[in-house]
């Protein structure tokens, strides 16, 4: 079903919010984002790779632990759109489209995942963006068909693919998603401990 997709994996931000790598932080029994990790490598990607950045060597192993491939993000200071114009470079050039994941998003589930790929496929396009919803909000992870290759390579900022949607938004297709959880992040210290207590209960 994921034939000719790619996946990428932001994981290459500054954490400034939380004042310290929060990718790195126990989850569960385990760093925060083999999380993300461990769910994307379900899913049998024509190629699939992660951004990462500092403390590289740490960040870098655990993707290798998971037959991920990285790459290290030097500009990451400048934005999120770094990451991915880094991203394109190195992934393969006859992909149909590219889902965008964000190493921070632990509980993102197998379930929303193929039920993205399913609405890019039934769609037909390349032309196609298929981002999930919860209450009118857009989330990540999103997939971006091959036709916005160009204009994703050539972004700049911290805005990420968000104003290709804006601009476009008779290409968007939102995928309403009833799990909020899916979408929980944690920028914050305060988000960080609410994710370990919703899973400190689930183990309950």
């Amino acid at each position: 079903m994921s034939n000719r997709l790619g996946a990428v994996i932001l994981a290459a931000g500054t954490a400034s919010r939380m004042g310290k790598q929060k990718l790195l932080l126990p989850l569960n029994g385990r760093p925060l984002l083999t999380h993300v990790l461990d769910t994307v490598h379900k899913v049998p990607w024509s190629d699939c790779m992660a951004v990462i950045g500092e403390p590289a060597a740490e960040l870098a192993a655990l993707c290798q632990q998971r037959g991920i491939r990285s790459v290290y993000n030097s500009q990451r200071l400048e934005g999120q759109a770094t990451s991915l114009t880094l991203a394109l470079r190195h992934l393969s050039g006859d992909l149909a489209g590219i889902m965008f994941f964000l190493g921070d998003q632990p509980l993102v589930s197998l379930a929303l995942i193929e039920s993205l790929i399913a609405q890019f496929f039934q769609a037909g396009s390349t032309k196609v963006i298929i981002v999930p919803c919860q209450q009118g909000q857009r989330y990540s992870p999103v997939l971006f068909g091959s036709y916005w290759r160009p204009e994703l390579a050539v972004l700049t900022g911290d805005t990420g693919g968000r104003q290709i949607m804006r601009a476009n938004p008779a290409h968007v297709i939102e995928v309403e998603w009833p799990e909020p959880a899916c979408f929980y992040d944690a920028d914050t210290e305060n988000e960080y401990r609410q994710l370990k207590n919703l899973l400190d209960n689930k183990r309950g």
